[in-house]
């Protein structure tokens, strides 16, 4: 419903960006300006800018609904940086020509400037960020719990986001390096589907890498908002009345993989830690039962004992506390992303990434193994976390 609400903004845009790009070029050779060229422009352009709605509405063949929607995952950064140079150039133009008292002599000179400095910026600024969303770094925090109990390697993923952008190799990638760490637990905080299960490649391949990691006490999960079946229109979930949107398949990829699903769920460890798997409220609200709270969950686990939380929004921390978790492992908010989402982000939540210390508890907050809309990221790191986890009690 967003996605229509928005439509009518999302096209005055683009014909505004149509527009600039044409008179650009225009300003450029004469040859730009001929009919040929700006009908050929202008059909490829709406070519890119309706693949969000045209891998929505196209069923198959597959190959074919695969490749608009990689495009259109493409599209959306390179939109967007289009965007943000065009106005800031615009705005220096703006305060040269009122600093100066009059326009520009050579106005057609000028427009081949600020073109080619907004071509040459968008075009770093997005390589940049296709590139750095295929690399992964490795974050490490120290926690210490005031309990008695076990000290243990966590490796912790979220946002794998398994669609149309993942590469198997890099997943295959991300397994080596949980490996490399030889972790004593693995937690997967949520959002491992980008609820699409047909737009995974090569699933069997994902289920064999992820069930080769290795670990002292296993791996497990909890679902995020987007682990949930429903088409995406413009990067928005469309919401289908009466269907059935928990997708038996992600349960079977998780089983076969090897990973065991919390769903308001908890377990003890051998060695007494103890494992709280939360909904994430939004997959409740979809898939019906409702979530438990907090002082819900967490009732009747020895306080004793170290208490973690698998949680995939960094909600309720301070609720979580009180209850008496002691480690709360979160993804979610992917550090914003995309420049200017990393400054945006960190109004919005109390940890928007990284760890912080909410009473007695720990909150760690990962930025995510995979990314979501733009295949892209600038200003944030596609990141895997090992938390050094020591029991002082």
């Amino acid at each position: 419903m967003l996605a229509i609400i928005l439509a009518p903004l999302y096209i005055l845009l683009n014909v505004y960006l149509a527009r600039w790009v044409l008179r650009w070029t225009g300003a450029c050779h004469h040859l730009f300006g001929t009919r040929v060229f700006r009908i050929l422009f202008v059909a490829v352009y709406a070519f890119a800018s309706t693949t969000p709605l045209t891998s929505f509405l196209v069923r198959s063949p597959a190959w074919l609904r695969r490749l608009l929607g990689q495009i259109s995952n493409y599209w959306f950064g390179w939109m967007l940086y289009l965007i943000l140079t065009v106005l800031l150039t615009e705005g220096m133009l703006y305060l040269i020509r009122r600093a100066r008292h009059k326009d520009f002599v050579q106005m057609q000179r000028v427009r081949q400037v600020q073109g080619g400095i907004v071509l040459a910026v968008m075009c770093a600024v997005c390589l940049y960020g296709m590139g750095h969303a295929k690399t992964l770094y490795q974050t490490e925090y120290n926690v210490a719990i005031d309990k008695q109990g076990e000290d243990m390697t966590i490796a912790l993923l979220a946002d794998l986001h398994m669609g149309y952008s993942t590469d198997p190799a890099y997943m295959e990638k991300t397994v080596q390096a949980v490996n490399a760490m030889q972790p004593d637990l693995i937690v997967f905080a949520g959002d491992i589907f980008d609820n699409q299960y047909e737009a995974i490649p090569e699933p069997e391949r994902l289920i064999q890498a992820f069930s080769a990691m290795k670990s002292t006490y296993g791996a497990y999960a909890c679902w995020g908002n987007h682990d949930v079946s429903e088409p995406i229109l413009a990067g928005f979930t469309w919401n289908i009345e009466n269907e059935n949107k928990d997708d038996v398949r992600m349960h079977d990829f998780l089983t076969r993989a090897g990973i065991t699903l919390l769903t308001d769920e908890r377990l003890t460890l051998s060695n007494g830690m103890q494992i709280v798997g939360r909904k994430d409220p939004s997959w409740a609200q979809k898939t019906g039962g409702g979530r438990m709270s907090p002082d819900e969950i967490l009732e009747g686990l020895d306080e004793n004992a170290p208490i973690l939380v698998i949680d995939h929004q960094p909600r309720q921390l301070q609720e979580l506390a009180a209850a008496g978790a002691d480690l709360d492992l979160s993804g979610h908010t992917h550090d914003g992303q995309m420049f200017p989402g990393n400054l945006a982000i960190r109004l919005l939540w109390e940890n928007a990434c990284g760890h912080i210390e909410v009473g007695k508890m720990h909150s760690v907050v990962t930025s995510g193994v995979g990314i979501w809309g733009p295949d892209m990221r600038v200003g944030t790191k596609s990141e895997i976390v090992r938390i050094n986890l020591r029991c002082t009690g």
